[in-house]
């Protein structure tokens, strides 16, 4: 047995041993379906993919099963996995001068066919938000072997930006920094009550500063109200050049060989809101426009801002990992809960298959393979050639992860189950007892 196949097999005994007897089994043997790729291959088929992961007919309906109807809940399985990679003590957490990023963002699983779904998702292809269900994350970044993938840390199954920031609030600590993009507003931080931020903004922001300015001695008129007009960056209006305003101070720093240009404007309030925030403006050579951040750290260089902001894009690992490389961009299931729990599912075994691939010693592909690296895919490719593990024996001193031992022989199956019921309820009715 393969390296990578012995050690995902005894993971996801550890992952799933806290759940109930009976759904074990099936949570393990749903995972690794996932994590093999299979889902890819029966283009977002269910059974047929438990089915290719050779699983019997009894096997894939207790995995479906425990998909549909188990009492399991994600958040557990996310505490349960982080407690596991810490005990493993072989990631170590990103840290950006002694300040952690905490990365949130949005993730759509298209649903186009789907009749009554509510939520819709940007889709760039389309141009337009198209129906899906959408999910909200939150995640870190952790340093394994080299590699900086996130980990998933909580899931949030509504759009609604309040309610994410609410739910990163509840796993901010004390060294953590949310990092966010546009689409976070600085109104949606102040209802949240959220503190240590990064978010970018959009180019032509206009601001003003907290604090009216003094009016000077022996001047008459009424005494100002509102701060001055802040433009961070030239802006178009009616074919009239807006120019910048000029910044409070500067700083230059160097990035990859390349000289970065930043520009600080201090103590400002964005659209009327009484939230008071500092704006970064980083001129990179590389990129035509520049980088407009919105931060409360005034303590922060803009050489650690720009870096805090940067480690954002580690985020976008798991809806790529998730829905491209193992093939949850589409799916077959239509019941109220397996919609969402899919997904979330899929975004486990995203984080999973990341966490494993760089732990996990590379197989080659073949001879002509020499220098094979540590990637979800080859990962992927390893365990679909493999059959599923008996996990009963991967399950050391626990014995939990293993078939319900219930007495059910006596039970009516297949129709006549359902014509019991209907008989019953019958003269329920006309007795009326």
């Amino acid at each position: 047995m393969l390296e990578p196949v012995y050690r995902t097999a005894s993971f996801l005994c550890q992952l799933v041993a806290r759940l109930p007897v009976g759904t074990t089994l099936g949570m393990a043997h749903l995972l690794w379906t996932l994590l093999s790729g299979q889902l890819l291959q029966s283009r977002g088929a269910l059974f047929p993919a438990l089915s290719q992961a050779g699983l019997s007919a009894r096997e894939a309906r207790q995995a479906e099963a425990a998909l549909r109807g188990g009492r399991w809940k994600m958040q557990h399985l996310l505490t349960r996995l982080a407690w596991i990679i810490q005990r493993e003590r072989r990631a170590t957490r990103v840290e950006i001068a002694a300040l952690r990023p905490l990365l949130i963002d949005w993730v759509g699983f298209f649903r186009p066919r789907l009749t009554d779904c509510t939520s819709k998702h940007f889709d760039s292809r389309a141009g337009k938000a198209l129906p899906a269900i959408e999910l909200g994350m939150v995640a870190i970044l952790e340093q394994v072997e080299g590699r900086c993938i996130p980990l998933l840390v909580d899931l949030n199954r509504t759009g609604d930006t309040v309610a994410l920031l609410r739910l990163a609030k509840t796993k901010q600590g004390s060294q953590d920094v949310l990092v966010a993009d546009r689409q976070v507003k600085v109104s949606h931080l102040l209802e949240a009550g959220l503190q240590h931020f990064v978010v970018r903004a959009q180019q032509n922001l206009a601001a003003r500063q907290s604090q009216p300015p003094v009016r000077a001695a022996g001047k008459r008129g009424r005494r100002p109200t509102r701060g001055r007009v802040v433009r961070p960056t030239d802006r178009q209006y009616r074919g009239k050049l807006l120019a910048a305003t000029t910044a409070d101070r500067t700083e230059t720093f160097a990035y990859q060989g390349r000289q970065l240009r930043a520009k600080w404007f201090d103590q400002i309030v964005v659209s009327g809101c009484p939230l008071v925030v500092s704006c970064l403006v980083v001129h990179d050579p590389r990129y035509k426009s520049p980088w407009v951040l919105l931060t409360d750290l005034v303590d922060a260089s803009a050489e650690t801002l720009f870096l805090l902001y940067r480690s954002r894009w580690g985020i976008e690992q798991l809806p790529q990992t998730g829905k491209q490389i193992l093939g949850g961009y589409r799916a077959f299931v239509h019941a109220d809960e397996c919609r969402y729990r899919l997904p979330e599912v899929c975004l486990l075994c995203a984080s999973l298959s990341l966490y494993l691939s760089a732990t996990c010693g590379a197989v080659a592909t073949g001879f002509w393979d020499r220098h094979p690296r540590r990637t979800p895919g080859r990962f992927r490719r390893v365990l679909a050639g493999a059959p599923p593990p008996p996990f009963r024996e991967f399950a050391v001193g626990s014995g939990r992860v293993r078939e319900k031992r219930s007495v059910h022989g006596h039970l009516l199956t297949g129709i006549q189950g359902h014509r019991r019921q209907a008989k019953r309820l019958a003269t329920h009715q006309v007795t009326g007892k």
